[in-house]
């Protein structure tokens, strides 16, 4: 029943996941109720998406429930520092998620579909990651720095959303780097490095697990 639930858990993280990164753009708007809602169903899902500890539950609950709450007020309050506040709290929250996850991949004896699932979750997680980071990168640019002009220059666009920034952030993530958004703005051009490099070390280190776990057991055998 809990390998049910486990799985279970994570294709609901996936299917999350794929709304917020590929249908959520077609929901215009940064305070998008599209977005929040999709936001806190990756949140709970995470969290319960991975065999983790009741010692650890005790810390992403309080933590996942912080990270909506900051979620819903920007929703509801269009603030520069809400905005900043939210898009930190929901990077720590997703970091601690997904550290778990690589630690249960890393800490498991067989390649199960779960652990396959979880470690695409915990790679579209990254990427997610990636857009909370540049976001942050931006408003701190345009709105803490005063500015007035933005760290990443996106064609067509005179204020970036959040599904720029999950774009931008897959595209550099998956190193396909089409060219057509720019970071101009120092700390935006370290996280777009730091997006990149992570990107390759996650797939190179997991495949390596995954498949030295799966070739240990067949040795096993």
């Amino acid at each position: 029943m809990k390998l049910k639930n486990l799985a279970r858990n994570n294709i609901t993280l996936l299917v999350c996941l794929l709304a917020l990164i590929i249908l959520f753009p077609l929901f215009r708007g940064r305070d998008s109720l599209v977005r929040d809602l999709l936001l806190t169903a990756i949140y709970f899902s995470g969290i319960f998406s991975v065999d983790f500890s009741t010692k650890s539950l005790k810390i992403l609950l309080p933590m996942g429930t912080a990270t909506a709450a900051t979620t819903w007020i920007g929703h509801f309050v269009e603030n520069h520092i809400v905005y900043l506040v939210d898009s930190i709290t929901t990077f720590l929250f997703l970091v601690a998620i997904v550290v778990m996850m690589i630690r249960n991949i890393a800490r498991s004896q067989d390649v199960t579909p779960t652990i396959i699932l979880s470690s695409i979750n915990g790679y579209l997680l990254l990427g997610v990651l990636g857009g909370v980071l540049l976001a942050i990168s931006d408003v701190m640019h345009h709105s803490v720095f005063t500015s007035g002009s933005h760290a990443i220059n996106f064609p067509g666009e005179s204020t970036p959303q959040f599904n720029d920034f999950i774009y931008f952030s897959f595209v550099t993530l998956s190193t396909l780097g089409y060219g057509d958004v720019t970071p101009v703005y120092h700390l935006s051009r370290s996280m777009a490095v730091l997006i990149a490099v992570t990107g390759q070390l996650y797939l190179t280190i997991l495949i390596a697990m995954l498949v030295g776990k799966f070739l240990g057991r067949a040795e096993g055998k």
